[in-house]
């Protein structure tokens, strides 16, 4: 019971530091320089800098009214042993709650505790008109890092924070998406391309750094769209991954742009941001896989 109540209060402390503020995202430094990762993952020299991306977050947060959360994967390191924490998430609108089901204790994320404009960026590399920038910084005891981008009307990222404390150390690990939602039906039949981030949720590669394709399709014949991931690459151990490809077909697209499908380990959920459907973001959970993905209309 004291140990199920302390990793309690180090999940609770995280995530009450990533409300203060503080900073952004990905997080380790590669073990492959910059070169290494484009040639693995098929990425282009970069088309902006990180900075330039930073500048754009503050207007695209205060734009944005929906917010999207995958499970949340705590690791806590305790006297008595590591314990795990999985934390379901449940998102509508603008809020996620989040549920621990071993406790049945709940916490709630909404874009104000997105931290935007801190921490250093760097841009790894482009494709479909999407920069890839990890970004990381250190606050209040806390070590953020997140792998993402901010495009123009949306953001996806996958976010780790790690806090050590003399009573323990925790890690947390999730992905996430935000944006201005389009807000109205898909019409016509479109492609949108772009970017995956993900890392696996358990296991010994936990925290590994993976990136590959995304692609949507939506026909309008058939009303259904189609979501998969390709391509994917280890770029912390410049290999493929063990699962290279992730696909969900025949999502339905509700009336405000918004798609979702499934629960905790095999989900997908997102929606359609800017003018016209510009863009597409959301999370996906899927063998093992916990990531984060973000489209632009072709």
């Amino acid at each position: 019971m004291r140990a199920l109540s302390t990793c309690t209060l180090a999940v609770a402390s995280i995530l009450s530091l990533a409300a203060c503020g503080g900073g952004g995202s990905s997080g380790s430094q590669p073990v492959f320089g910059l070169d290494e990762i484009r040639e693995l993952t098929g990425l282009s020299a970069p088309t902006e800098t990180g900075p330039a991306q930073q500048m754009r977050q503050q207007d695209i947060r205060a734009r944005a009214d929906s917010l999207v959360v995958s499970t949340m994967h705590t690791e806590v390191v305790l006297p008595e042993g590591t314990l795990t924490v999985r934390q379901l998430s449940e998102c509508s609108g603008a809020v996620c709650e989040l549920l621990d089901p071993a406790t049945g204790e709940t916490d709630t994320v909404n874009l104000d505790m997105v931290p935007v404009g801190s921490g250093d960026a760097e841009a790894i590399g482009s494709a479909h008109g999407i920069t890839l920038t990890s970004e990381s910084s250190h606050q209040m005891g806390v070590d953020m890092s997140s792998l993402g981008a901010w495009m123009e009307h949306g953001s996806f990222a996958l976010t780790s924070r790690r806090a050590v404390r003399e009573e323990f150390e925790s890690d947390i690990l999730h992905a996430s998406a935000l944006g201005d939602l389009t807000g109205g039906p898909l019409t016509g039949s479109a492609t949108w391309l772009g970017i995956m981030v993900g890392t696996p949720a358990t296991g010994d590669h936990r925290g590994d750094r993976l990136v590959g394709t995304a692609a949507f399709n939506y026909d309008m014949t058939a009303g259904g769209l189609d979501a998969g991931f390709s391509g994917i690459r280890n770029i912390d151990r410049g290999t493929a991954h063990t699962v290279e490809v992730v696909i969900f077909t025949d999502l339905v697209v509700g009336s405000d742009g918004t798609f979702s499908r499934g629960q905790s380990g095999g989900r997908i959920q997102g929606g359609f941001y800017g003018p016209g459907h510009a863009e597409a973001g959301g999370i996906f959970e899927h063998s093992n896989i916990v990531g984060a993905f973000g489209a632009k209309r072709q």
